[in-house]
């Protein structure tokens, strides 16, 4: 049987999964997916530590899925459209399907912890200007469209390119 409560003091943050976004080289997060231990199934649910002077993933927009996040301790920057807004704990950052494209960096002294939440659709479609590949997610599998033509990976391939090993 599944897992209601997820105890702060059960998180083992030296097992979550460590990783960066392949395409954003100043990326690096420890991830624990809550929802997954809590049983939840229609939305992703993870709490995530960024580094100091760290960022989250690339920037990037939702044009199917919305998501949000609330920051648990530590200070940084919520980037929108370019434009960086600081953030602190208790702060709610909503991101809907309206094309805002955005990402989180870690400007404080301490580890940036913050829950996520989002949406889990059959397909999603992100765009990520800042390289111009648009990515579709469908069916635990992941087309990324660009310049440079069309590369088909499935999850579990995409997680081992962000994993960071010690």
């Amino acid at each position: 049987m599944a897992r209601h409560l997820i105890a702060h003091a059960d998180l083992d943050w030296s097992r979550a999964f460590r990783g960066r976004h392949p395409f954003n080289p100043a990326s690096e997060m420890s991830m624990i997916r809550v929802g997954d231990l809590s049983g939840l199934t229609r939305l992703g649910a993870n709490i995530i530590r960024i580094p100091p002077g760290k960022e989250s993933f690339i920037p990037h927009a939702h044009s199917v899925e919305e998501e949000m996040v609330l920051v648990i301790c530590g200070t940084g920057q919520v980037v929108l459209d370019g434009a960086a807004q600081a953030i602190a704990p208790g702060d709610f950052i909503g991101f809907p399907t309206d094309g805002v494209v955005h990402h989180l960096v870690n400007t404080g002294e301490v580890d940036l912890v913050y829950l996520t939440v989002g949406e889990r659709s059959k397909v999603e479609v992100a765009d990520m200007p800042t390289i111009g590949k648009t990515t579709i997610f469908r069916n635990n599998r992941m087309a990324l469209f660009g310049p440079d033509g069309v590369e088909e990976l499935s999850a579990e391939e995409w997680f081992a390119r962000m994993r960071i090993d010690d």
